[in-house]
C-alpha cells in the first residue's frame, strides 16, 4: 500500500506543489477557450493575511474547476508595490534608524525601497504557492516591471493628449503626518463627538455684529468672508457691507451665496478657501483671496506670531482663549459630525490647496455606466452593479499626484521659463533636460498606485502590444475583496474601456472581509490578526481552504473559523482514508476504467455522483463557492465513506471503487488540491497529474436501481437512529414480514445496520419502525420499550422547554442587536436543531402509542 496510515499535510504539500509546476499544468496552453483570471497583486511589502487566503482560495476554485472543463485557463499571479502602503512600512524602517525622506535624494530613497521590497517578494511568492495558487509563475507582473511603466505612461500620454489629465491648484485631501495628498476615496470619513463654537464678527457699515459657527476655529485667522443665504431675511442688509475678522483686525465682506444653510448654526458661515473644499468652491465663484495658515507639515503659517508653529491642534485652544478674552465667544455646542482620516496612520486629514495632477473622470465614469446597463459586465452580488453605477454619477476629478519618492514618477516636466508649460517625456530619471533649446525641470510627485493597477488587466495579458497572452483579455472573472469595489473594479472599468473600448472583465465577484473569530475587523494594533501560514502550518493548505470557504456569503463580512477549518481538516482525513481503503482493496490489480454495476449501490452511488457532479457545476457557474463546497462535503463523507464503502465489505467490486474515488478525487479537487493530488499519484492506475485531468463525467446507471437502493439506506438509516436511542448497548434483530427487499438483502442489512439477525415474522411485535417507510420493528422486551418510552417523553419535555428558551432569547431586541453576530446565528441554529429533535420525538411517541393502543384492542 502507498499511502500512508494518516495524512500529514506538511508532508506532502511543497512536493505536490513542486510536482504542479514542473508538470507545466499551469502555463497557458494558447488552444480551447480561453479564461482567464488575474491575481489581485498582493502588497510586495510584507507577508499575506487571511483575506488573500480567500480570495486565492476562490480564484484557484474556479481556475482549478475551468481548467479540468477543458477550458485554455490562466491565473495571472502578480505583485503590487503599492506606493503609499510600502513608504509607510518603509518610513518606520527610516524611522528606528534616526532618519527621515530628507536625508536622502529620491533617487537613493528609491533604491533603499525596491531592495526592501525585493526581499519581501519572495517570501510572498513562497507563501501563495503554500496556499496552493496554481498560477503561472512566467507570467508574474510587477507593478513596476519596465511593461507596466511603459504601459501606465503611454496611458498618461494619450489621456494627456486627450486632456483628460491636467494640473490645477486645487482642494486635496493631505495627511500631513505622511506629507501627501490622497484621493477622495481613500479618506475615511468617522463620526466623532466635537464642539460648534459661535464667534461675533463685529460689522462695520453698520453697527452690531454677525455670529457665526464653526467647528474649527483656528482656521477663522485665514478667514477673506462671510456668507449668508441671499434669501435670508435676518442678512439682506448686510449683504455687501464688511466686518472686521476677531484677532486679526482685517476687513472681510459679508456675501450671499446659495450654498449655505440657513437651518445650520447661525446662518452665517465663515469663508476660509484655502482650508475647506465648499469654501474654496465659493471663494472661485466671489474671487475671494486665498489665505493658508495651516502648512503642509500641520503648522500654523501667515498668522500673527503667537500663533505661528503650532500645530492646528494647539492653535485651537490660544484663538479659543484669545476670542475669549475679547469677549468674541458666544458659546459652544457639543455635536456629532463626519471627520476625515488617513486610512493608514488615523491622523486627521487636512484640506488644502496645492497644484497636483488629476483626471477628469465624467466622460471616463459615463462610459463605464453606458457599460454596466448594456450587460456587458455582470456583479455577485447582482445589486453592486447599482451601487457602482451610483458611486459612478457621483464621481469627482480624481487627484493622481502622491508626495513621496516610491512610485512610478510622474513622467512631466515644467519650463524654466514658464512655470505654467508642461511638457510630457519619460526620461524621468534625469532631473533636468532641454528641448528645443528649453530646460524643463522634472515633476517630483509619483502617481497614485491605482493609477497603474487600474490598468492592470490589459497590462498583465499585453493586450494592447498583442503579445502572447493577449487571447486571454478579456479576463473572465474579477475576484477580489469588495472594500475595495472603488477604488480599483471600477477604476479597472474605466481605464480599461478607455483604453481598449471592451470591459476588462466580464463578471465581478466579490467577497466580504474576513473577521476574527469574535466578528471583529482584524488589525495589528489590536492584536487580531490571523496568520495563514500558521493555520496551514497547524492544519494544513486545503483545509484552511475548506474551512474558509465554508458558510462565506459573497460581499459579506463574516467572522473565522476555526471549527470550519478542523471540519476541513477532518474531511481531507476522510478522503485519506476512503482511499486507503480502496487503495487496499484493488491492489496490484488494474481496475477497468467503465466498470459493469453489479449491485443496486453500484447504480445508487452512480447517482448521487451524478448529482453531486451536476449540482457542484450549476453553483460553480453561479459562484455559489460554499454550497458547492457543501454538496462536496456530503457526497464523499456521507455517500461514499458511511454508505458505499460499508457496502464494499460486503458486495465487493473493486473496479467500480476505483472508479469511485477517481470520481471523488476529481470533484474534490478545485477545493482541496493537495490532498486530491497525493491521492492520485500514489494510485498504480494512475501516471499523469490530477491538476491536468478532465472534470469527472456522469455515468449512465438504472435509476429504478437506485431508488430501491435508496428505500433500503432509509431503512437502515432509522434502525441504526433508533437502536442508538435505546437503553443498554445490545444488538437488537430486525422483524420483517412480507418484504422481497428486506429479504433479498438481509445480509446487507444486517452489517449496515449492525444488527443481530434479520427475521421474517407473521405476527409484529416489539418496536415499529414508522420513519423508515417499511413494515418493519425491532425485537425488544416491553421492559425495554417502556424504558425508552420514558426516555422520549423526558427528552421531550426538556427539549420543549429549551427550545422556548431560545424562542425568547431571539425575541429580544437587545440580544439581537448587541450580542456578537456570531451568537445570534449560532442561537437560530440551535433553535432549528431543537424544533426538529422536537418533531421527531413527538412522532417516536405517537408511533408507541398508537401501538399500545392497537395491541390492547387485541
Amino acid at each position: 500500500m502507498n499511502l500512508a496510515k494518516t495524512y500529514t499535510p506538511n508532508d506532502y504539500e511543497p512536493t505536490i506543489y513542486a510536482l504542479w509546476e514542473s508538470s507545466g499544468v499551469f502555463k497557458a496552453k494558447g488552444q480551447g477557450t480561453p479564461y482567464s483570471i488575474i491575481m489581485p497583486p498582493p502588497n510586495a511589502n510584507g507577508n499575506l493575511h487571511v483575506g488573500h487566503a480567500l480570495g486565492s482560495a476562490l480564484q484557484d476554485i474556479l481556475i482549478r474547476y475551468r481548467r479540468m472543463r477543458g477550458d485554455d485557463a490562466l491565473y495571472i499571479p502578480g505583485a503590487d508595490h503599492a506606493g503609499f502602503e510600502t513608504w509607510v512600512v518603509y518610513e518606520k524602517e527610516l524611522e528606528k534608524q534616526g532618519k527621515t525622506r530628507f536625508d536622502y535624494t529620491r533617487e537613493q530613497l528609491y533604491s533603499q525601497v525596491w531592495n526592501f521590497v525585493d526581499e519581501q517578494r519572495g517570501n510572498m511568492e513562497l507563501q501563495l504557492r503554500a496556499l496552493g495558487a496554481g498560477v503561472d509563475w512566467n507570467t508574474l507582473v510587477f507593478t513596476l516591471d519596465k511593461k507596466v511603466i511603459d504601459s501606465v505612461y503611454d496611458s498618461f500620454e494619450k489621456m494627456w493628449q486627450d486632456q483628460l489629465i491636467y494640473r490645477s491648484e486645487r482642494m486635496v485631501n493631505f495627511c500631513v503626518k505622511h506629507q501627501t495628498s490622497f484621493a477622495d476615496i481613500e479618506v475615511v470619513h468617522k463620526n466623532e463627538k466635537g464642539k460648534l463654537w459661535s464667534i461675533a464678527y463685529p460689522t462695520l457699515d453698520k453697527v452690531g455684529e454677525i455670529i457665526v459657527a464653526t467647528t474649527r476655529p483656528e482656521t477663522m485667522l485665514g478667514d477673506t468672508a462671510i456668507a449668508v443665504h441671499p434669501d435670508d431675511e435676518r442678512y439682506k442688509d448686510l449683504i455687501g457691507t464688511k466686518v472686521q475678522l476677531p484677532l486679526i483686525g482685517r476687513e472681510i465682506p459679508i456675501i450671499a451665496d446659495d450654498y449655505v444653510d440657513r437651518s445650520f448654526g447661525t446662518g452665517a458661515v465663515k469663508i476660509t478657501p484655502a482650508h475647506d473644499p465648499n469654501d474654496f468652491a465659493i471663494a472661485e465663484r466671489h474671487q475671494l483671496e486665498r489665505i493658508q495658515v495651516i502648512n503642509y507639515d500641520g503648522t500654523m503659517i501667515n498668522v500673527p506670531p503667537q500663533y505661528a508653529g503650532l500645530t492646528a491642534e494647539e492653535a485651537r485652544k490660544k484663538v479659543l482663549s484669545a476670542l475669549s478674552i475679547e469677549e468674541a465667544l458666544r458659546g459652544e455646542q457639543e455635536i456629532e459630525h463626519a471627520v476625515g482620516h488617513c486610512y493608514k496612520c488615523g491622523s486627521i486629514i487636512e484640506p488644502l490647496v496645492k497644484e497636483q495632477w488629476f483626471v477628469k473622470m465624467q466622460e471616463l465614469a459615463k462610459n463605464a455606466i453606458t457599460a454596466i446597463e448594456k450587460g456587458d459586465i455582470s456583479f455577485t452580488p447582482h445589486n453592486k452593479a447599482q451601487v457602482v453605477i451610483n458611486y459612478l454619477k457621483e464621481l469627482r476629478d480624481w487627484n493622481i499626484s502622491r508626495q513621496i519618492p516610491w512610485g512610478i514618477p510622474i513622467p512631466m516636466f515644467h519650463s524654466t521659463t514658464d512655470p505654467e508649460t508642461w511638457l510630457f517625456d519619460r526620461r524621468v530619471d534625469e532631473t533636468h533636460i532641454d528641448v528645443d533649446g528649453t530646460t524643463y525641470v522634472r515633476e517630483e510627485d509619483t502617481l497614485d498606485t491605482w493609477f497603474s493597477s487600474g490598468q492592470w488587466p490589459f497590462i498583465t495579458t499585453d493586450y494592447l502590444t498583442n503579445g502572447p497572452l493577449a487571447r486571454y483579455f478579456p479576463n473572465a472573472v474579477m475576484e477580489t475583496a469588495g472594500d475595495i469595489l472603488f477604488a480599483w473594479v471600477a477604476r479597472m472599468l474605466m481605464l480599461g474601456l478607455y483604453r481598449t473600448g471592451q470591459v476588462p472583465f466580464r463578471h465581478v465577484y466579490l467577497h466580504g472581509l474576513v473577521l476574527d473569530e469574535k466578528g471583529i475587523k482584524m488589525s495589528k494594533s489590536k492584536g487580531n490578526v490571523i496568520n495563514p501560514m500558521e493555520t496551514i502550518s497547524e492544519y494544513g493548505s486545503d483545509a484552511l481552504r475548506m474551512g474558509i470557504v465554508s458558510s462565506r456569503s459573497a460581499a459579506q463580512n463574516q467572522a473565522f473559523s476555526r471549527g470550519k477549518v478542523i471540519a476541513g481538516r477532518n474531511f481531507c482525513n476522510k478522503l485519506w482514508n476512503i482511499a486507503r481503503f480502496i487503495e487496499g482493496q484493488v491492489g496490484d490489480s488494474q481496475p477497468t476504467p467503465h466498470p459493469d454495476l453489479h449491485s443496486m449501490a453500484d447504480h445508487w452511488i452512480i447517482h448521487r455522483l451524478n448529482q453531486a457532479i451536476s449540482t457542484v457545476e450549476q453553483q460553480l457557474d453561479d459562484y455559489r463557492f460554499a454550497e458547492a463546497a457543501e454538496t462536496l462535503y456530503h457526497v464523499i463523507w456521507d455517500d461514499v465513506a458511511d454508505w458505499y464503502i460499508e457496502v464494499s465489505k460486503i458486495e465487493k467490486h473493486t473496479s467500480m471503487l476505483a472508479w469511485v474515488l477517481d470520481t471523488s478525487l476529481r470533484l474534490a479537487h478545485p477545493f482541496a488540491p493537495f490532498v486530491t493530488e497525493t491521492i492520485w499519484q500514489s494510485l498504480n492506475w494512475h501516471s499523469d497529474v490530477l491538476a491536468g485531468a478532465a472534470w469527472p463525467e456522469q455515468k449512465d446507471c438504472n435509476e429504478l436501481e437506485a431508488a430501491e437502493f435508496g428505500r433500503l439506506k432509509r431503512l437502515v438509516a432509522e434502525t441504526r437512529y433508533v437502536t442508538s436511542e435505546l437503553p443498554g448497548n445490545e444488538r437488537y434483530s430486525l422483524l420483517y414480514m412480507d418484504d422481497s427487499l428486506v429479504a433479498d438483502n438481509a445480509g446487507l442489512i444486517q452489517h449496515l445496520a449492525k444488527l443481530e439477525t434479520v427475521e421474517h415474522v407473521d405476527q409484529a411485535r416489539g418496536l415499529r419502525l414508522a420513519s423508515s417507510g417499511r413494515d418493519a420493528w425491532l425485537d425488544i422486551s416491553p421492559e425495554i420499550l417502556y424504558e425508552h418510552q420514558t426516555n422520549l417523553e423526558k427528552r421531550l419535555a426538556e427539549a420543549r422547554a429549551e427550545s422556548e428558551a431560545l424562542e425568547k432569547r431571539l425575541a429580544n431586541d437587545q440580544y439581537i442587536t448587541k450580542a456578537p453576530p456570531e451568537l445570534v446565528e449560532q442561537s437560530r441554529e440551535q433553535l432549528q436543531a431543537k424544533h426538529s429533535l422536537v418533531e421527531r420525538l413527538a412522532r417516536e411517541l405517537q408511533v408507541i402509542s398508537e401501538d399500545s393502543s392497537d395491541s390492547s384492542q387485541l
